[in-house]
């Protein structure tokens, strides 16, 4: 029996997200926290920008309103995120 290429590849779990990132006051600061983030990143940053970007709403999170979130990153270790 023949094997198709796609059915040789790993299987790959879905995505993880933070549970925290489900609640109605992270929903709600989340936009502006987005843009900070966003803004403290140069724009000649192109590659890994994902991460850098992540770090700062982290560190915005916990310092401005005391939120210990997971990144991307921390809750898919299996993950490469580029």
């Amino acid at each position: 029996m023949k094997r198709r290429k796609r059915e040789l590849y790993p299987k790959t779990e879905p995505l993880k997200h933070d549970p925290i990132e489900d609640t109605e006051y992270f929903k709600s600061i989340i936009e502006e926290v987005d843009k900070e983030a966003e803004s403290l990143v140069g724009t000649e940053i192109r590659i890994g920008r994902f991460s850098f970007v992540e770090r700062e709403k982290k560190r915005i999170l916990k310092e401005k309103y005391n939120i210990d979130w997971k990144t991307t990153e921390e809750m898919n270790p299996s993950w490469d995120f580029i």
